[in-house]
Formats: C-alpha cells, sequence, structure tokens
C-alpha cells in the first residue's frame, strides 16, 4: 500500500464545488478526504473522529473571521499542520491569516500537483517541527534538572568556601576573593554556579550549554570563549580543563 493512502485530509468548508473539486484532484494521489462545513465545534469533533494528518481550511471571504478561528484553535493546539485555501490574494486577508501561522496559503485555481506538494510540504515540515519540538523539551527538563541543583546547593550554608581564598554566596550567587567581589556577565555567573554545584566533578560541553545558553545551538567554542572571558577575570585559576572534555573545580 502507497504511503499517501494513509494520509487523512480534513476538509473544512462552504463551497461544495471547491470541495468536489478537491476530491477529484488529490484522488489519485491516494489521499483520504473528510469534509466538514467550517466551525470551530465541527473541527473539534471531527480531530477526534478522523484523526487528520493535515487540515485544509477554505477562507469565506464572507466570514473572515471564523475562517481564522480554525486556524487559530488548530495553531493554539499545535497538533495538526493546517493551510488555508482561499478563492483571492489580496494582501489584507494574507496579513491576518499569517497571524495564525498556517504550513501553507493557498490561492485558486488549486492545481491538483500544487496541492500535493504543499500537503507534503507541510506533512514534512511539522514531522521535523515535532522532532525539534520534543528535542527542545528533553533540554528544558535537562535544563531544569541542572538549575534545581545549583538553586539547592549547599542549603545549609550561605557560603561556599573554595580554594585559593575564594567564596561564593548562594543568595546571589556571587564570586568573591579576598571577599572582594568579581563582576560577571549573567553567562558568566551561570557557568560558574554550574562549576560550584559540581565541584569534584567534570562537568561537559553540553551541560554547561544546556545550563548557560537553555539550548543546543551553541557549540563548543562558544563555551571555550566564555570560559576565557572567566578567567581573565578571575586573580587565581580556579578552574580545570578536562582535557576537551569540559571543565571542573578541584573539591
Amino acid at each position: 500500500m502507497d504511503i499517501l493512502s494513509i494520509t487523512n485530509v480534513l476538509v473544512l468548508g462552504n463551497d461544495e464545488t471547491e470541495i468536489l473539486s478537491l476530491q477529484q484532484s488529490l484522488d489519485s494521489y491516494g489521499y483520504q478526504l473528510f469534509f466538514r462545513l467550517g466551525t470551530v465545534k465541527n473541527l473539534e469533533n471531527s480531530l477526534i473522529e478522523y484523526s487528520p494528518d493535515v487540515v485544509l481550511i477554505q477562507i469565506d471571504p464572507l466570514s473572515l473571521n471564523e475562517s481564522l478561528s480554525l486556524g487559530r484553535f488548530l495553531d493554539k493546539q499545535g497538533k495538526v499542520p493546517f493551510i488555508y485555501l482561499s478563492s483571492g490574494g489580496d494582501d489584507a486577508t494574507l496579513f491576518k491569516a499569517q497571524k495564525t501561522h498556517p504550513y501553507c496559503y493557498l490561492v485558486q485555481p488549486f492545481e491538483p500537483i500544487n496541492l500535493h506538494t504543499s500537503l507534503q510540504c507541510a506533512l514534512h515540515c511539522f514531522k521535523k517541527h515535532k522532532v525539534s519540538n520534543s528535542i527542545m523539551q528533553q533540554l528544558h527538563l535537562e535544563y531544569d534538572e541542572l538549575k534545581m541543583k545549583v538553586f539547592n546547593l549547599h542549603s545549609n550554608s550561605s557560603t561556599v568556601d573554595l580554594c585559593n581564598c575564594y567564596q561564593f554566596k548562594v543568595k546571589n550567587f556571587t564570586l568573591l576573593y579576598k571577599n572582594i567581589e568579581i563582576k560577571m556577565t549573567k553567562k558568566e555567573r551561570a557557568l560558574m554556579s554550574l562549576l560550584i554545584a559540581q565541584v569534584g566533578s567534570i562537568v561537559n560541553f553540553d551541560q554547561i550549554i544546556r545550563f548557560v545558553w537553555g539550548s543546543a545551538h551553541q557549540s563548543h567554542n562558544d563555551v571555550r570563549t566564555l570560559m576565557w572571558r572567566l578567567n581573565k577575570k578571575l586573580p587565581v585559576a580556579m578552574v580545570k580543563n578536562a582535557m576537551g572534555l569540559g571543565y571542573y573545580i578541584e573539591s
């Protein structure tokens, strides 16, 4: 069975002529189409009944707000990609539609090949978006765990005594050298807090990136640069380089 034969497409609209045309255009590509009047209630019920992979929304110029409300609903849910089908390409309607974040906006006449390629692009981009979101959610979980470890650091003490006359004030995350505060940027402070939270253990590059930046878009060189800037501010060396694995502070 061709993979496209299991692709369910929900069409929301009131134009029966256009709906018949869509059916004829997409039949040859193996899509399974379901049709409902364009109301939010119908949309909610159809998402449960048909489990569509993608939704096509006909834009009715006489009830534009209602048509766009369908897109807003799907955008808020974030579970199914959707495409607008419009009878005209005026900028005012397009501008309003863009605010609901559709995966595509098609204007009549709808050529079968254009419908097919647009549906496939929407499905592909949505799957990639879901993977990216899943990765970011995992990163945020790890980031929160690291934050909790830092914030719970030495909960019975307000000050951590470190080597070479350094002290770390847990309450406001400040580093002192011989009772004089070392001025740090927000990212430098985050990096130092993480290293102190794991004194005696190597903190690898990925951990640092997730904690300091909260994402996976930075490189190891970004970490090295941040560490270099921080080390320049330290009167006496405290942070050790773990031979390309990361950094640590001796216990």
